[in-house]
């Protein structure tokens, strides 16, 4: 068959055995190529109808043939692996570690092990078992092995005196390790091989394609960087940006070398020409270095920015990947992840994290964001862009948007969460057009992601939890004294969020630098009368490091002993010394709430402060 440019092309057909192909792998005669997926078989199968290493090689030990043929790209005189990837790494797994797969086969010799080593000795040689490659089980001699892996002392002092009884497991070993008891696998059973001969580097990309085209082993992104390979039609014109993104390009090619048994492709800046493929991934791994809410490109589905860039030039890649279009994407992503990181400063709480467990979880809470949550806001925050929305009402809408969408999973009445969820924009049911129709949405009309959450809705989703979160009860002990209620809860998001914008509304600035824990304003160690919650909301405040220790389980009165007790002054869930004293008395040892239905109210009273501020702050009332 001939090309346009009268070069030969062919397609050969070959058999090869087992041993031939290894041998190719260990003279570095095959690679993989840029295109070719990462291997994704696991060892063993979790299902059984999904591929694994495991299944393969007993179909290969049933028909000694691998039916399916492995197709190569002859190259430079190498050959480029354009199918079959993973059925090369299984194989040369097997005859690597064989037991990896066949740890079963190894339960009779485990036996004799248990019952004829010490123990000190049993781990080693199960391990040396494991360890063992097909080819030295094939030409196993007793002595000779354990020598030559350096374990002559261990068969001096203790196999030796066994070797008989051993050496009737290793023959049997061997037997099951052998095409029906007899031929070795490595040379019996039989690879079927293509191999295209005068075809270009896009050629055989375009095959790669074609091949998994229609038996669904392609993810959708998977098959973009074997569709967008040729396309390199475009200009990054921000030249310290284009090093960056280059330094991400070839960290995600580098990474997929991890456990792949041929050399892989790895990017060259000098030689090779980014692609659009290279783009997106690259650009989209240097957003993630900036704000970690954006993750890192993964196989999983479609990557945010491919996600990103369909829903900002109509759904192609292909039609329009030219350099207007990346100059206008790479504008507005950026001016995105600053927003993006901004909600991360701001919102929750990246300036108060270090060190702090209080506000700690919050921030964890964000970066919990699912990458079609992800995909949502920033479709919502670009199409604010587009109208030149000032910047201040985009962090406010979003901020109004992430508290909502995180309040609302975290209440446990089931009937409100879901009647309340029609709120939630960035919730979602179901991916592939449903998520993109609904970003094209946001994108159009961005204050779709924050304008059903009215003030109602809201304070009806923090009524609830503070309800919820109430645990009224009698002061009990156990039988040792001590009180049966003496383990904190873990502070729920909504507690922390509330407490956050108390603080960043309440306190200076100068003392926000600082370590800060979570203090019961009426001791958590008191004992009370009636039925009360010691540790709802309503009697927790954080407190500088250092000041609760001054305190203990004592008056707040102690405060003014401490440096830093002026910061108290600008903390008025903490009541007068007056109102605190006519509920609790600290005349004996442990402190004692006598009046616990002031307990209640001025708890109560708290959290209503609490939640006004967050809606003030929130709503900019």
């Amino acid at each position: 068959m001939k090309s346009g440019k009268m070069t030969d092309k062919r397609i050969k057909n070959e058999q090869w055995y087992v041993k031939t192909l290894i041998s190719k792998i260990k003279n570095k005669e095959i690679f993989k190529p840029k295109f070719q997926r990462k291997r994704k078989w696991d060892t063993i199968p979790k299902k059984e109808n999904i591929p694994s290493e495991k299944n393969f090689i007993n179909f290969l030990y049933k028909t000694g043939n691998s039916v399916h043929p492995i197709t190569f790209g002859l190259m430079n005189n190498k050959l480029s692996n354009i199918d079959g990837n993973n059925r090369i790494n299984a194989i040369h797994h097997f005859l690597e570690e064989p037991f990896s797969m066949f740890e079963e086969y190894l339960n009779d010799i485990y036996d004799y092990i248990d019952n004829h080593f010490n123990e000190s000795e049993r781990p080693t040689i199960k391990n040396i078992l494991r360890k063992m490659s097909y080819n030295s089980l094939m030409v196993f001699k007793y002595k000779e092995y354990f020598n030559e892996i350096g374990q002559g002392e261990l068969y001096n002092e203790s196999l030796n005196f066994k070797r008989d009884e051993m050496e009737t497991y290793f023959d049997a070993l061997i037997a099951k390790l052998k095409i029906n008891g007899t031929d070795r696998f490595d040379t019996t059973v039989l690879i079927n091989v293509n191999i295209f001969e005068g075809y270009t580097t896009e050629e055989l990309c375009k095959v790669f394609t074609d091949i998994n085209k229609y038996n669904g082993g392609l993810t959708e992104i998977e098959a973009l960087a074997s569709r967008l390979y040729t396309i390199h039609d475009f200009v990054i014109e921000d030249v310290v940006l284009k090093t960056e993104i280059v330094e991400c390009i070839k960290k995600f090619y580098s990474s997929r070398n991890g456990d792949e048994v041929l050399d892989c492709y790895r990017y060259n800046e000098n030689t090779d020409e980014m692609n659009a493929y290279d783009f997106m991934v690259g650009f989209q791994n240097y957003a993630h270095n900036i704000c970690p809410l954006i993750h890192e490109t993964d196989n999983d589905g479609l990557s945010l920015f491919f996600k990103l860039y369909k829903t900002m030039n109509k759904g192609s890649f292909d039609e329009n990947f030219n350099t207007e279009n990346v100059r206008k994407f790479i504008k507005y992503v950026k001016k995105a992840i600053d927003v993006m990181s901004k909600i991360c400063n701001s919102v929750f709480m990246e300036n108060l994290v270090s060190g702090n467990k209080l506000f700690d979880a919050c921030n964890k809470k964000l970066k919990s964001l699912k990458k079609n949550n992800t995909y949502l806001i920033i479709s919502a925050i670009i199409g604010y862009m587009k109208q030149k929305v000032d910047e201040n009402i985009i962090l406010k809408s979003i901020e109004k948007c992430l508290f909502f969408h995180f309040f609302l999973n975290d209440i446990s009445n089931k009937d409100m969460r879901d009647r309340l969820r029609l709120n939630d924009s960035i919730v979602y049911e179901a991916g592939g057009a449903y998520i993109d129709s609904k970003s094209r949405e946001l994108y159009k009309t961005p204050s779709l992601i924050s304008e059903k959450i009215t003030v109602d809705v809201m304070l009806e989703v923090i009524n609830e939890l503070m309800s919820e979160n109430i645990n009224n009860k009698e002061y009990e002990v156990r039988a040792n004294g001590k009180d049966k209620t003496d383990k904190r809860r873990s502070r729920k998001l909504y507690e922390k969020a509330l407490l956050y914008i108390y603080y960043t509304n309440k306190i200076p600035s100068e003392f926000l630098k600082n370590q800060y824990w979570v203090e019961h304003i009426f001791p958590f160690s008191s004992s009370w009368d009636g039925e009360i919650d010691i540790d709802r909301l309503g009697n927790i405040v954080p407190l500088i490091d250092g000041l609760n220790m001054v305190r203990n389980n004592r008056s707040i009165s102690e405060y003014n002993q401490h440096s830093l007790s002026k910061i108290v002054k600008f903390i008025n869930i903490i009541p007068p010394l007056e109102y605190y004293e006519s509920i609790i008395s600290h005349q004996e040892k442990k402190p004692h709430i006598y009046n616990s239905d002031e307990y209640n109210v001025f708890c109560k009273n708290n959290e209503i402060l609490l939640r006004d501020i967050f809606i003030d702050h929130i709503f900019e009332r």
